[in-house]
């Protein structure tokens, strides 16, 4: 059917927003996941077309993609064919899929020959996906770009001692901007956790207590291989192409192997050129080398390699889940080391200058942090900050001192802000378990159009500190000419559905939880009740707390 017909019975006669909404609903199809319940809408079999239709699928078509290691090439050509479809790319989701590996494998490290293997699969994914991405042209496909998720694993890490849900090849994708597409991303995370097993007794023999199985599921961090060039040799250096295009960047937690700090900061500084948020969601390592690794190249290498036009970083680091661990020795995959500990202040404080929205990671001394701030913008050797959202975790040493010590660091916040001419949010929070119950507090400062506001949040009604009012209102009044409004709004939950949460309910009363949570980790754990397979709430104290070290 030709679009320029317009009989009263053509499709050209209808509306715009009927056709639209027409081509809506038979499209519908695309974002239905195979788990759902629910039928998705049927299409006849031999519909007449019109070319009109082909930009509205594209359009839904390639707006998000997830790319397996096979379809790389098959990507390629389809992109090559016709390069108009870069306009439309919004999410793509990287899957490396790396070798399988036996029961006999499946608790003991990987040899050199496999890392080799996964290392060269991976290098050649990640040259093949921005070889194609390099393509891209602002001037024909629009400036947008998209946003990149980079994951790798065998199908042996969930088919031996683990079944995990949210690791099976057919765990749908869901862009933040989907994540209420029916079924929801809240819905399919449940069908798939219903899924997950840790089997102790496995192939005749119990899980080691040494976590070989743990440390196995991790791998070792994925690094770039060497390539060969004209003359048969290697390249001294990784020739990455730059990709403009890619805007965002994000790792989530689900996926448990990393790439290694130093390939990815190759990726960063050679390719990432015009990156503007990088969301990094990581557990902590099984083996205490290669958490240590980690931390290393994390200041050494990721750090200085970061583009200059970064604008959003947020970093959360997670223990390994309870359930998983198991019977294996206290402590594995729980704890950052004491070297992460005494650089992160200062080395964060220098990064935040420089960033809009800020999220450290929560290992991170936050008053070490605030007092990094405050000395690097007295001096004058600084540039001005450009931050505008922080949100920070706060660990009180003892229930007892909880809120006397919370109240202190609102009060020494309240002197970087003063140094801070562009901050519109700043957020604190803590929360401090105890037998039976839950401490927790929520500070936040929020300046809006017209009005600058200063909320308190704890379990019961409080007054707010006079100090703290005192101190807020200088920054409100320095800043904005201003006076500062102040409020108390207690938290609706017992002190026992607080425990008996581990503390995580107060992710919901964040107001810059989108900046501390990728927005589908957000709604998986707000979906839970009592988020246990996250960690033990028995063994919630705030030095090990159950999501979070």
């Amino acid at each position: 059917m030709e679009p320029s017909s317009t009989t009263p019975s053509s499709w050209a006669s209808l509306p715009t927003e009927i056709r639209q909404q027409i081509l809506s609903h038979i499209g519908l199809p695309i974002l239905w996941e195979r788990n759902s319940n629910q039928r998705p809408p049927r299409v006849a079999r031999f519909a007449t077309i019109c070319r009109e239709w082909q930009v509205f699928f594209e359009t839904c078509t390639f707006r998000r993609l997830v790319l397996d290691t096979h379809a790389l090439k098959l990507f390629d050509l389809i992109i090559r064919r016709d390069s108009t479809r870069l306009r439309y790319m919004r999410n793509i989701w990287l899957r490396i899929q790396l070798p399988h590996y036996s029961c006999s494998r499946c608790e003991v490290p990987e040899d050199e020959f496999e890392k080799q293997i996964n290392n060269i699969i991976f290098t050649n994914s990640i040259r093949f996906l921005l070889e194609t991405l390099k393509l891209w042209d602002p001037a024909k496909h629009g400036a947008k770009g998209l946003e990149l998720m980079v994951s790798a694993m065998s199908t042996g890490d969930t088919s031996h001692r683990y079944i995990i849900g949210d690791m099976q090849d057919d765990y749908p994708f869901h862009p933040a901007e989907d994540a209420d597409v029916p079924p929801g991303i809240a819905g399919v995370h449940s069908s798939y956790h219903r899924r997950t097993h840790t089997f102790l007794t496995h192939n005749g023999h119990l899980a080691s207590r040494q976590g070989g199985h743990i440390k196995r599921i991790q791998g070792t961090p994925l690094r770039l291989e060497p390539t060969r060039n004209n003359t048969g040799g290697f390249n001294d250096e990784y020739i990455l192409p730059a990709v403009p295009m890619i805007k965002g960047l994000v790792m989530r937690k689900q996926n448990r192997r990393e790439i290694d700090m130093r390939a990815l900061a190759c990726l960063l500084s050679r390719s990432l050129v015009s990156l503007e948020w990088f969301r990094l969601e990581r557990t902590i390592h099984a083996s205490v080398l290669e958490q240590v690794s980690f931390e290393l190249a994390f200041q050494t290498h990721l750090l200085p390699s970061l583009p200059k036009t970064l604008r959003q970083f947020s970093f959360v680091q997670w223990k390994i889940p309870s359930g998983e661990r198991g019977d294996v020795r206290s402590g594995l995959g729980t704890i950052v080391t004491p070297y992460s500990l005494a650089y992160l202040p200062r080395e964060m404080a220098k990064l935040s200058q420089r960033l809009e929205r800020f999220c450290p990671p929560w290992q991170t001394d936050t008053a070490a942090f605030i007092q990094s701030v405050i000395k690097l913008e007295k001096s004058p050797a600084t540039a001005r900050s450009s931050l505008k959202r922080i949100i920070l975790r706060f660990v009180p040493t003892s229930p007892e001192a909880s809120r006397r010590e919370f109240e202190s660091v609102v009060i020494l916040a309240a002197k970087a802000a003063l140094l801070l001419p562009q901050l519109e949010i700043f957020e604190l929070w803590a929360t401090c378990l105890e037998k039976g119950g839950c401490d927790a507090y929520i500070f936040q400062y929020i300046h809006s159009p017209g009005r600058v506001s200063i909320v308190w949040r704890s379990l019961e009604p409080a007054t707010i500190w006079p100090g703290i009012i005192t101190k807020w209102n200088e920054v409100a009044v320095k800043h904005t000419d201003s006076a500062l409004e102040h409020s108390v709004v207690p938290f609706s939950e017992t002190r026992r559905q607080m425990y008996d949460s581990g503390g995580t309910f107060i992710y919901k009363h964040l107001l810059l939880k989108g900046l501390a949570f990728d927005r589908i980790t957000q709604i998986i754990l707000e979906s839970q009740v009592f988020y246990r397979y996250l960690g033990d709430p028995n063994d919630a104290s705030i030095e090990h707390h159950p999501d979070l070290d």
